[in-house]
């Protein structure tokens, strides 16, 4: 009897492998033969589950997209106007979201040139800013204070802040720690009346 294989787990594990490689070495040494290496699968296993690199890249980031949502779900399941929370759950605070992060940067290079990659990434810009605008609203609904700035352009400058911080982060993590993030934010909410 052969043997059942999970399809989308095994879409998962070439992503995560994936993942890991451009992470290492970047978005140029990601091939199909050097992932079914890493996998122990063979070639043809691989490109049954992607037809090439550019639907490999696009599942690899809609998977860091994916991780960073799940990250912000438990941050906020106990506390869903918990805005800090929210913040360093996007942030690369540990090495799985440092490396959902340097994906993210590999598909923003491809990002700029090509208008698939350039849409997918739009829409994950518009479902971070969504998630970053219901934690402002849970948390005016909760009671806590809300700075004095209309929410979607709030929840605008919190994405910008995010981004930008996040990429120092990436390149200088001994500067933007964890820590030196969380302060960093917490300076800047305070500054916003939050």
């Amino acid at each position: 009897m052969p043997a059942i294989v999970d399809h989308e787990s095994r879409r998962a594990h070439v992503a995560r492998i994936a993942a890991d490689i451009i992470a290492r070495t970047g978005l140029e040494a990601l091939t199909m033969r050097q992932i079914a290496a890493e996998a122990g699968f063979s070639t043809a296993i691989v490109t049954h589950y992607f037809a090439n690199k550019q639907e490999l890249m696009l599942h690899t980031y809609r998977s860091a997209a994916l991780n960073a949502q799940d990250r912000v779900a438990a941050a906020l399941s106990e506390a869903p106007g918990d805005l800090l929370a929210c913040i360093e759950a996007l942030l690369p605070c540990d090495e799985p979201s440092r490396q959902d992060w340097k994906v993210y940067l590999a598909f923003w290079r491809l990002a700029a040139l090509d208008p698939d990659f350039a849409a997918e990434q739009a829409s994950q810009a518009i479902k971070a800013r969504a998630i970053l605008r219901r934690v402002l609203l849970a948390r005016a609904e909760s009671g806590l204070p809300l700075p004095r700035q209309d929410v979607d352009q709030l929840a605008q400058h919190l994405l910008v802040l995010l981004i930008g911080t996040a990429v120092l982060a990436v390149f200088d993590p001994a500067t933007w720690s964890r820590e030196a993030l969380r302060d960093y934010f917490i300076r800047e909410l305070g500054a916003m009346g939050g």
